[in-house]
């Protein structure tokens, strides 16, 4: 029978593997790094997800495979996933064991009990580009198209605003550990929509393209991190700096990710927080919520209640390969 291993496998898009091997070293290298290369061979691999395997295997398998997946045992990841408890806990929807009361202190009192909103931004052509279209004479209904399609017909849409499909894919990260852990109301709302009225708390996907971000920039008296143009004028136009003087700018080869929770206004409103899953390129927004979603218990571990801003970095060929490069946390007693 199939283990528990292999339907949260499923769960998280690692379905081969290669894809879990990358995983699986990014993990291993954060616990050990002479853990280099450390991942099961293939046959290795999907003896584990057969349920062939007798006993666990070796204690650094299980010490890293149980750092993938919080509040799974080595016992529970290879048991059958049919056993009592594992199966509905390995699927989308349902409550995973042990950790979601850790998961709603990680969101704040006021998230699990009013709900949350997702915030995506939102775009639209600018006048010169409008122009532009204009002057050549390219229908509204041609300013969008499908590449490379398979099929030779007509495609033609109307796209009023449109969405960047890297903060899609980090928002559906954060929506299925949301499901999965909680039965939280969740809404999905654009940030015009919610700067309007931003009385609540929320979850917000993107830097500099997410007005959520400039909303905290601008109204916080000591942000935990600044936006800067970068002069050397690059392929990224901007790099992060941190309240603590670190700064971190991204590459084509690496991506830099950002996850911050900060508290809009302790005094009104002490058990709100918004949370930002953000980055520098394309990997960026979307490595932070992979992160986020994976391994919120190491930032909760490190942040207890407190405000933090940590940097992921995302090597560009996978979200999975987002690592923890450096956590800012803002204690009174304490000073990272």
């Amino acid at each position: 029978m199939a283990t528990a291993l292999k339907a949260l496998l499923k769960d998280q898009h690692l379905h081969g593997h290669s894809d879990f091997a990358r995983a699986y070293n990014a993990t291993a290298r954060r616990l050990n790094p002479k853990l280099v290369d450390a991942a099961p061979t293939k046959a290795q691999f999907y003896r584990w997800l057969s349920g062939e395997l007798r006993g666990l295997p070796r204690g650094h398998h299980c010490r890293v495979l149980e750092e993938m997946f919080p509040g799974w045992t080595a016992e529970m990841l290879f048991a059958d996933e049919n056993t009592a408890g594992t199966a509905a806990a390995a699927r989308p929807g349902s409550r995973l064991p042990l950790t979601d009361s850790d998961f709603e202190t990680f969101l704040g009192a006021e998230m699990v009990t009013a709900g949350t909103t997702l915030v995506y931004p939102t775009f639209e052509l600018t006048d010169n580009s409008l122009r532009a279209l204009s002057d050549a004479d390219i229908p509204r209904q041609h300013h969008f198209g499908k590449k490379n399609s398979a099929f030779s017909a007509k495609h033609r849409i109307d796209v009023p605003s449109a969405l960047a499909e890297n903060d899609v894919r980090g928002m559906l990260y954060v929506f299925s550990v949301l499901q999965r852990y909680t039965s939280i109301l969740t809404e999905i709302q654009s940030d015009h929509e919610v700067v309007a009225q931003c009385d609540r708390p929320y979850i917000s996907f993107g830097l500099s393209s997410n007005d959520c971000t400039h909303m905290y920039l601008q109204t916080a008296s000591n942000p935990l991190f600044t936006i800067e143009d970068d002069p050397k004028k690059g392929t990224y136009l901007e790099y992060v700096e941190l309240r603590d003087g670190t700064q971190y700018s991204s590459t084509d080869d690496t991506n830099m990710g950002l996850i911050a929770r900060v508290r809009p206004n302790p005094n009104l409103h002490p058990d709100r927080y918004w949370i930002y899953c953000a980055g520098l390129g394309p990997r960026g927004t979307t490595g932070a919520s992979w992160y986020l979603a994976n391994y919120w218990s190491t930032l909760q571990k490190n942040a207890g209640t407190n405000e933090f801003v940590a940097v992921v970095k995302v090597h560009a060929y996978s979200d999975q390969t987002a690592t923890l490069e450096h956590m800012m946390i803002n204690s009174p007693d304490r000073n990272e």
